[in-house]
């Protein structure tokens, strides 16, 4: 067998070193990407940027692919392929993943954000830097924040504004107990109902009201019913891009440092189109004669939550009780300015 000349050898180390790093598949894949949701929807849009992202920062070695409406797996089976590297990619809510990063069920409690602008000032910075450290070691590296949509309250025939408009009422919530537990701090009461059967609990007056996003208010019909949809914000929440740590290690330093860019950008991109949506809903309903409110002072309200907050301050967890010293001292610094 002929002997390869020194000329030859020379010629391949640079791909060999490649091939070493990690910044070479030895051939072209197309990366997998999971959604939940359907090709039009905001989160797809944004995904969609990232996957562009994949075959520019990759020159073309690697494509990647949005798998819409949960084609890939089951909701609650994503984060084990993730990590496995059968899904390459995926963006989901922060809702069942507590269990393996205890200090997301902190950003799922009610009123702890003000809004989404305070939300992402903070998971853009120091808060968001401490999760994505406590992702990685559950194998997915955080990639960005998406918008997960603020939730507010809608009734039959008022607005629930301040603490005494809420006292009697029965409200609709999912089995969650944290929310459970929100709704009767605020001295209403809970009523779970699966989602799809909101719409005939308020036909046959089962509940006066329910809370959800404005998108899902319109989607489902419940706006028909409950005209009176009122800006409690009491449950601001962020969703996930996130990617396999097994891919990611399939990429150089260099490809890690772009594509971290390219997911920070996405989200802004989705937000962006979250808002834009938002907005339409809301100018479209309103035409239809669905009434929005303004709330009330947002710390009475909060005030209520005080017994859900002591079970985080005082959590084993001590990421968790960093989480929520972080999100508190936020809210003390905006309330002085």
């Amino acid at each position: 067998m002929p002997i390869p000349s020194a000329r030859c050898l020379l010629g391949a180390l640079p791909l060999m070193a490649a091939l070493l790093l990690g910044g070479l598949s030895a051939e072209a894949r197309e990366m997998k990407g999971w959604s939940i949701h359907a090709d039009d929807y905001p989160v797809n849009l944004g995904m969609q940027r990232f996957a562009d992202a994949v075959a520019r920062v990759t020159k073309g070695r690697d494509t990647a692919r949005v798998h819409p409406s949960g084609q890939l797996a089951p909701q609650n089976a994503v984060l084990d392929k993730l990590r496995t590297g059968e899904i390459d990619f995926a963006e989901i809510g922060i809702v069942g993943y507590g269990d393996h990063v205890p200090a997301l069920k902190v950003l799922g409690l009610p009123y702890i954000f003000h809004d989404s602008t305070q939300m992402f000032s903070l998971l853009d910075g120091a808060l968001g830097e401490l999760l994505a450290t406590e992702l990685e070691k559950v194998d997915v590296i955080l990639l960005g924040w998406y918008d997960g949509g603020t939730r507010n309250f809608y009734h039959r025939d008022r607005k629930l504004a301040k603490i005494a408009d809420f006292r009697g009422e029965k409200l609709r919530v999912g089995q969650t107990q944290t929310h459970i537990e929100m709704v009767r701090s605020l001295g209403a009461q809970p009523v779970t109902l699966a989602f799809k059967d909101v719409y005939a609990g308020l036909e046959r007056g089962e509940i006066d009201g329910a809370e959800n996003n404005l998108p899902s208010y319109e989607s489902m019909g419940h706006y028909k019913l409950a005209p009176h949809y009122t800006f409690t914000q009491h449950l601001v929440t962020p969703e996930m891009l996130l990617f396999s740590k097994k891919s990611w290690q399939q990429l150089s330093p260099q490809e890690q440092a772009q594509l971290r860019e390219a997911g920070r950008e996405s989200a802004r991109f989705m937000r962006e189109e979250w808002n834009r949506r938002v907005k339409d809903i809301q100018a479209r309903l309103s035409k239809q004669g669905v009434q929005f409110h303004a709330a009330g002072d947002h710390g009475p309200l909060m005030r209520r939550m005080k017994p859900l907050y002591e079970s985080f301050w005082s959590a084993k967890d001590p990421v968790s009780r960093q989480v929520v010293a972080l999100i508190l001292a936020n809210l003390s610094a905006s309330a002085a300015r």
